[in-house]
């Protein structure tokens, strides 16, 4: 008998981002960046105990991944965060690396209880920037944020993944229309930013499988993007597939997504 494993976005976006996944009484969290206060919240929302969790994975170290890593580390017996080396070494410059380091090597499969984690690199701007995929119990988590542009080895990765976490950072119109400075609309649409609902569904085209449940889009501007123009899309790349039984969610970041079980 299978135990189920579930998937709770805690919170996604430039102003934090955090997901727990759980499978019997083990769970692991994926980057945390909000307050340590905040992210204890969305925990208890959530109806997670933070005793339950056996590691926080690190995609990369800018700060709405990785604010209260240390603090929620400490404050709950020296629980081990993982990285990639030069991830790693970058928190201990920022003096944000927990005592419990562990550093782990892109495309070499690692486990923390019954989690099997595998990181790949993407392209942003930080020093080595990774997505995951996870695999518990015969079900595969993909997850993919904070991407500029993908080629063939990200698509590799997620592909048929049961959930797929996928970043839909823009509307193309509506960041052109900002009043961002120039710099920083060149930065956001570049190769090193973030990917736009057109480009998040042309990977959702390419990774979306006969395995996969639920599709859930993250890492939404708030003033550059609108959750029913990326739940649209979303939808329309599924419906082109044929694939509209696929469950669609939008990750916020103001509040806790619904909870995921497969």
């Amino acid at each position: 008998m299978h135990t189920a494993v579930e998937v709770t976005v805690l919170g996604s976006g430039s102003g934090g981002n955090a997901t727990v996944i759980r499978c019997g009484d083990d769970a692991i969290l994926i980057d945390a960046g909000f307050s340590g206060a905040e992210l204890q919240r969305r925990l208890d929302t959530a109806g997670v105990e933070a005793s339950r969790i056996r590691g926080i994975v690190v995609s990369h170290e800018h700060d709405d991944h990785t604010q209260a890593l240390r603090i929620f580390a400490k404050r709950n017996n020296n629980i081990p965060a993982f990285a990639n080396s030069l991830t790693m070494e970058r928190l201990q410059m920022m003096n944000k690396a927990p005592e419990n380091a562990v550093v782990f090597t892109n495309g070499s499969p690692f486990a923390i209880g019954p989690f099997q984690i595998e990181a790949f690199s993407v392209c942003h701007d930080a020093v080595d920037p990774v997505g995951f995929v996870i695999h518990c119990q015969d079900r595969k988590i993909g997850i993919a944020t904070d991407l500029g542009h993908f080629g063939k080895l990200v698509p590799l990765k997620l592909k048929n993944s049961n959930v797929l976490i996928i970043e839909s950072n823009h509307e193309h119109d509506l960041l052109r229309s900002s009043r961002r400075p120039a710099h920083l609309l060149h930065r956001i649409h570049g190769r090193r930013g973030h990917l736009s609902n057109k480009r998040a569904a042309e990977l959702m085209a390419q990774v979306v499988g006969p395995g996969t449940q639920y599709l859930v889009t993250a890492h939404l501007s708030d003033d550059c993007n609108r959750p029913e123009l990326v739940e649209a899309a979303a939808r329309d790349c599924l419906k082109a597939m044929n694939r509209e039984q696929v469950k669609v969610l939008v990750a916020r970041q103001d509040k806790v997504c619904q909870t995921i079980t497969v």
